[in-house]
């Protein structure tokens, strides 16, 4: 995909996450993204998708670099950075299904969570954080990959010349170790680029300040797009696990079925440029009124630094309001003795009693 391409957000990534699990619990995670219930934060659910990517390099990765002359090195090192994936998923995946504060552990929280349709098993939750594992992320090179690429363009023109006479694995190598395009992000699949553009217009329709103005609810409300985002990621899963059974076995893919899968991809395709629309109307609609294009959580970060900054304050406010009630009080004083019928027994305490506070003050009992 060209440009650079941010992380999904949170509620995109359940949502499509929720379209790879069996239709019961897919229903049950959209009451609970519908409803009160919360989830588990772990910071980002697409760091998921990275420390798997990392985990699973290892072994697929293992020596495919014929030109490699530090193999054992390399080895070692992507062998301890996929141990320390692996542990740190593991982690993760203990505070997501064992949480607390989102699923509860009582009997009075399951019960109610039961009553309520949205309950989780700990097993649903094992296949929920599977799911999340898989959420759509642009491929980022891990720093062997790309040491190894600065190396092909610094020696590019000596590579091409071996690479005539070398056997195909060097050309393959040089191949898969071209410079990093910084112009375009990199996905898995076609079905990741698909879910991935399909989340991204939900983020961008969530977070519209438009969207939230009420100017669009008669069209925004006409459209479920939290269902769309499930029903599109259930679609392209089942589809993508159909075309490997039938990769698996050749003879199964004749004219008839490949033309009734292709139909279903050209409809999803269609579905999702369809709400692709959508978002391009919004962000129009927010360019039009001048709204903030800031996402939610860049508005809410910059109101809670305010809120800080006024309480940070706090004790500059509690100093003026006693200052002022001291100045009030005496001034009160001053005034009431003033009052006519008021005698010289009304003044302050400390006055002088020959004065009838008609004269001038002195400097001093002024500024007091």
């Amino acid at each position: 995909m060209p440009g650079f391409r941010p992380d999904l957000s949170d509620g995109a990534a359940l949502l499509i996450a929720a379209g790879r699990l069996p239709q019961q619990t897919r229903e049950v995670v959209l009451r609970r993204f519908e409803s009160d219930a919360t989830f588990p934060d772990l910071g980002g659910y697409a760091r998921l998708r990275r420390l798997t990517r990392t985990a699973e390099r290892a072994s697929s990765e293992r020596r495919r670099e014929p030109l490699a002359p530090l193999a054992g090195a390399i080895d070692a090192a992507e062998s301890l950075r996929a141990a320390e994936a692996r542990r740190k998923l593991g982690s993760y995946r203990h505070g997501f299904t064992v949480n607390r504060r989102s699923f509860g552990a009582g009997v009075r929280a399951v019960r109610r969570a039961r009553r309520d349709a949205v309950h989780l098993d700990l097993d649903e939750r094992d296949l929920l954080f599977d799911a999340l594992c898989r959420t759509p992320a642009p491929i980022v090179p891990g720093s062997a990959a790309l040491a190894a690429r600065r190396f092909v363009r610094a020696a590019a023109p000596v590579v091409r010349l071996a690479t005539l006479h070398a056997p195909d694995a060097i050309a393959d190598w040089v191949e898969g170790h071209r410079p990093p395009d910084t112009e375009s992000s990199v996905f898995d699949d076609r079905y990741e680029v698909l879910l991935y553009v399909a989340g991204a217009v939900y983020d961008r329709v969530v977070d519209s300040r438009s969207a939230h103005s009420g100017e669009l609810d008669e069209q925004l409300l006409q459209l479920d797009l939290a269902t769309d985002l499930v029903q599109i990621s259930a679609d392209a899963t089942a589809l993508g696990d159909v075309w490997g059974n039938l990769r698996g076995a050749p003879g199964l893919a004749d004219g008839a079925r490949s033309g009734e899968l292709d139909r279903v991809w050209n409809e999803l395709v269609d579905r999702v440029v369809a709400l692709s629309a959508v978002g391009d109307l919004v962000d129009a609609e927010d360019k039009r009124i001048g709204a903030d294009k800031r996402s939610r959580s860049e508005v809410a970060a910059s109101v809670d630094e305010q809120i800080d900054e006024l309480v940070r304050r706090s004790g500059e406010r509690e100093l003026s309001i006693a200052g002022a009630r001291r100045v009030a009080a005496q001034l009160e004083q001053r005034v009431v003795a003033r009052l006519p019928g008021r005698s010289a027994q009304a003044l302050p305490a400390g006055s002088d009693p020959e004065d009838d506070g008609d004269g001038p003050q002195p400097l001093d009992q002024a500024v007091r």
